[in-house]
């Protein structure tokens, strides 16, 4: 075995220590320093912020996503959602089956390639966009409060970087 290391950082209340290393030795990987681990506990907890107040309205968290781009763009077909909701497809179309069932979306096959089937919102699905979006926005509100506006403009052009760099 290498000498390589995986361990917790040690901090009480999780902050990082004055004066430690942004990066941790190439043969010490400390968890709570990982930006993979730190992306996906905030995008966890963001979600879960978000459901909580999904629930009540009936709408999943994977309803959301696929809600907010038919809102952007009505119409778009399943593998087109399961590319920019960024889930395999089969989950995706396990997910318009429920959104179908829910009265939210209507799956119709398109008139040009039969084997293509183009996704619409439902005027239940269409109505919902005044009431849900603004607790979208509530929630990137608070968790961006705990911020100043600045560090806020910079993790959004940041993790936009990030992301830009996976579409290549």
């Amino acid at each position: 075995m290498s000498d390589l290391s995986v361990r917790r950082r040690r901090v009480a209340g999780g902050g990082r220590r004055r004066g430690a290393a942004a990066e941790p030795a190439s043969q010490d990987f400390v968890i709570e320093d990982s930006l993979g681990y730190l992306v996906n506990r905030v995008a966890r907890s963001m979600a879960r912020q978000l459901a909580d107040e999904l629930r009540p309205v009936g709408v999943g968290i994977g309803q959301w996503a696929v809600l907010m781009f038919l809102w952007a763009r009505d119409g778009m077909s399943q593998a087109e959602l399961s590319r920019v909701v960024a889930i395999e497809p089969p989950t995706m179309v396990r997910t318009i089956d429920r959104m179908v069932r829910d009265g939210l979306v209507t799956r119709v096959a398109d008139p040009g390639d039969g084997r293509i089937s183009r996704i619409h919102l439902t005027e239940r699905g269409r109505s919902l966009r005044d009431q849900l979006v603004p607790k979208a926005i509530a929630v990137n509100t608070a968790n961006l409060g705990r911020m100043t506006a600045s560090e806020g403009r910079s993790l959004r052009r940041l993790l936009g970087r990030l992301l830009a760099q996976d579409d290549r």
